[in-house]
């Protein structure tokens, strides 16, 4: 009886100490997971505020910052930014073309070489105009995760994207940091958008006129940039608006279904460099009419692999085009 009794307290004492080790052992493999999880997808908190006229004052300087800015009429901040800031306007609208996925090898070329033949020759408008010096253009690199959503974030706000952004690409929020057309609405600019989706989620509300289309049916390549440039003639002979954002998708779709050689890649750069032709011939139109002045920045948000997939972190992925075209009076300046 004694041994019987000895062992069912050592059995007891045994299972006691195993479901402990269990308890224990789960609790710190919940820890450890919570710790890659938040170290390897950081969440980053929404900065609260808007930036103001004090972001031009001296910070060692006694004069306080105009503590009613929020009560001043958008024409009269407007004029306070244009004040302080101490540079004058060149140009009174902005059409901000949006390319996804065009490496900027495509248009500038790599290493100092100039652009393939195919691409160059698809393109010939666009290079003319950089020939020319009527553009200037950079190799702008894209911080990863190279997705549309956090990038185009990076774009407005100057956010860096966390590898969790991939995740609410597929279901965008409204952006609630301080960003350049939050900024563009305090001073009265009135904005359009024709393209992507995207933008009318991270701001909704915004835009006085918009038509967005869906970036995840990849195997449309036609449709979805046809949806863009049938508005483009009604927007350019409209006067209402200062900001004209155009976000192209059939480039990227073409890179997913077919890859960089993909043999629809040329029809659809030359049908890029229709548009920038007819956007710049209307700007020389409204400059020898004494209208007002028009700069157009071509953009992508990302780069493509050889296969047209993109996301992470290679060069092929992260070299995107930045573009400013202007005249070359005026364009230099700056």
């Amino acid at each position: 009886f004694f041994f019987r009794r000895l062992f069912e307290m050592t059995t007891a004492m045994t299972c006691t100490r195993l479901t402990i080790f269990t308890v224990a052992g789960i609790f710190l493999q919940i820890i450890g997971l919570s710790i890659f999880v938040f170290g390897f997808f950081p969440v980053k908190p929404t900065l609260s505020g808007v930036s103001g006229s004090e972001s031009y004052r001296d910070p060692f300087c006694d004069s306080s910052p105009n503590s009613n800015e929020s009560e001043l009429h958008s024409e009269k901040f407007r004029l306070l930014y244009q004040e302080l800031s101490g540079i004058s306007s060149k140009y009174d609208r902005l059409i901000l073309m949006v390319i996804d996925g065009l490496p900027a090898e495509f248009v500038l070329g790599k290493d100092g070489q100039p652009p393939r033949k195919v691409w160059k020759e698809s393109m010939p408008y666009t290079q003319s105009l950089l020939a020319n010096g009527d553009a200037i253009g950079y190799h702008a690199k894209a911080a990863p995760p190279t997705v549309t959503m956090p990038r185009l974030k990076a774009m407005v706000s100057g956010a860096i994207g966390g590898f969790l952004d991939v995740a609410f690409n597929f279901n965008t929020q409204a952006l609630l940091d301080d960003n350049l057309l939050g900024q563009f609405l305090r001073i009265g600019w009135k904005m359009v958008m024709l393209g992507d989706e995207t933008w009318i989620k991270l701001f909704p509300g915004l835009f006085m006129r918009h038509d967005g289309v869906s970036s995840f049916f990849v195997k449309d390549t036609v449709m979805v940039d046809r949806n863009v440039s049938r508005h483009l003639p009604n927007e350019l002979n409209n006067d209402d608006w200062n900001l004209l954002i155009l976000h192209y998708l059939g480039l990227d779709h073409v890179g997913h279904t077919g890859g960089r050689n993909s043999p629809l890649m040329a029809s659809k750069l030359k049908e890029m460099d229709d548009v920038v032709r007819t956007m710049h011939l209307r700007a020389i139109m409204d400059r020898s009419d004494d209208k007002e002045q028009t700069l157009l920045i071509i953009v992508s948000d990302h780069g493509m692999t050889e296969s047209g997939n993109h996301g992470g972190s290679s060069y092929e992925e992260t070299d995107s085009l930045m573009l400013f075209i202007g005249f070359s009076s005026n364009i230099f300046d700056y």
